[in-house]
């Protein structure tokens, strides 16, 4: 039986605003193993199973695992069948969707590699597009404010920006790091919801989260 991981979402104090409206955390396709010196943000980038199928099988298993998630899903696969997948997340009771894994994380010269043969952003863009047609609501995921135009034009209900693979290389990335990327998305032009990839222990730090972010999505606790 295929499992979830669950990244959960917090947000700042609201301070007597309303917080948006957004889903609860982002549920996304458990990595077949774990190993410390294994990222898992990175692990699900690995091209080792069909992980839209398994994602639906599980779905199917797990019915009520999505409820008040946003689901994450690769969505520059080259054998999706939107339409069917479109039709099979709305009658299982998905109401957001978020790309995330995204060829976004991978390092830019790998990205511009995938851009050559069509898979790259702005597949996931488009595929994201006709998901909110569909009637999902959208989170969509970038790296920085080079990848945040075409985001934007999608009026989604945030933006999730996410490190690069290279930027574990020294391990979890700084909030220095983070926050410049965050950064770069508002100068870009994006006033709504930004989320940014946090830790657990830093979910009560809101004085130390980057001023750009609204939220940080959390990496799933350890099993």
């Amino acid at each position: 039986m295929e499992k979830f991981s669950t990244w959960p979402i917090v947000f700042r104090s609201p301070e007597g605003q309303v917080e948006p409206v957004l889903p609860e955390a982002v549920l996304t396709l458990a990595p077949p193993f774990r190993d410390p010196a294994l990222p898992e943000e990175v692990g699900l980038l690995l091209p080792n199973r069909d992980s839209l199928r398994l994602t639906r099988q599980a779905l199917a298993e797990t019915p009520a695992a999505a409820r008040g998630t946003a689901l994450g899903l690769f969505l520059a696969d080259p054998f999706l069948h939107l339409e069917s997948l479109a039709g099979d997340l709305v009658g299982r009771g998905v109401a957001w969707v978020v790309n995330f894994p995204s060829v976004a994380q991978q390092d830019p010269e790998f990205v511009q590699q995938l851009a050559d043969v069509g898979l790259d952003g702005g597949l996931e863009l488009r595929r994201l597009a006709a998901l909110r047609d569909a009637g999902l609501g959208i989170v969509v995921a970038v790296a920085g404010g080079e990848d945040a135009a075409g985001a934007i034009e999608l009026d989604p209900a945030a933006i999730l920006v996410l490190p690069r693979v290279a930027d574990f290389a020294a391990g979890f990335p700084s909030f220095r790091q983070r926050g410049a990327a965050a950064a770069a998305v508002r100068v870009a032009g994006w006033q709504g919801p930004l989320l940014g990839l946090g830790q657990g222990e830093e979910a009560t730090r809101e004085r130390l989260w980057p001023d750009a972010l609204d939220g940080l999505l959390l990496r799933p606790a350890e099993r």
